[in-house]
């Protein structure tokens, strides 16, 4: 028994440590610092991309992965990764766009369109976001998963992975909410925040607790650029 565990363990851990090596190489080579509209982020070659071949393959190795083989952390890591790659995936489909809402329609709203296949079920970002990963309760997935948008956290230049991922999330977090002018950013008697806050209060209980806002700031929200978070 002990030795089918074993090999059931290292035929997993294969499995998974392939889609994330070809993920973290991907985010090595199109992705880099840069500044849109004022604000500074983690940008998206998508030109070259669209281009890569080791795109398709990471559908492959995203599409192969069973589900049923892995749980906990590694769990919640793989569907972070599996929402950034379908939101990117959503993107270099319909490249060039301006923004990612308009591989949408008002019919078909892009967050409701299937766009990354993992076993025999296609599943869309809202799916992924809503019916998987807000339901495991932690509020900080919010900070990770990134909707190809200027105002959205940043996407992080290498894969999550279960064996640290309360850390990286919690980096995650601190970096969002230090960007002034898509996190927090407090001035005079106003603290301006991200919508995601107001998106997803539920999620994050009192807000003025969560980020230390003090009672007598007023709280308004940022403007939320939808527009691409793409290297051009």
């Amino acid at each position: 028994m002990k030795k089918v565990m074993v090999i059931f363990f290292i035929v997993t851990s294969l499995a998974m440590g392939s889609y994330l090596d070809t993920w973290d190489e991907i985010l090595q080579d199109h992705t880099s610092n840069g500044k849109k509209d004022g604000i500074t982020l983690v940008v998206v070659d998508y030109r070259r991309l669209k281009e890569d071949t080791k795109f398709e393959k990471l559908l492959k190795e995203v599409k192969d992965i069973e589900i049923k083989k892995i749980q906990g952390d590694e769990l919640k890591a793989f569907w972070i990764n599996t929402y950034n790659i379908g939101a990117i995936k959503m993107v270099v489909d319909n490249y060039p766009i301006d923004g990612i809402k308009d591989a949408g329609n008002l019919f078909k709203p892009v967050w409701k369109q299937p766009v990354i296949e993992v076993g025999n079920i296609k599943y869309s970002l809202d799916e992924i976001e809503n019916k998987i990963l807000r339901k495991t309760g932690d509020e900080l997935i919010h900070f990770a998963i990134v909707c190809a948008s200027i105002s959205c956290p940043d996407l992080k230049k290498s894969a999550y992975r279960g064996g640290i991922l309360n850390r990286q999330l919690f980096e995650q977090k601190l970096k969002f909410i230090n960007k002034k002018k898509k996190g927090v950013d407090i001035k005079g008697d106003t603290a301006y925040i991200s919508k995601i806050f107001k998106w997803y209060r539920s999620d994050f209980g009192d807000i003025r607790e969560y980020l230390g806002i003090s009672r007598d700031k007023k709280i308004k929200y940022l403007d939320y650029n939808w527009k691409l978070n793409d290297l051009k």
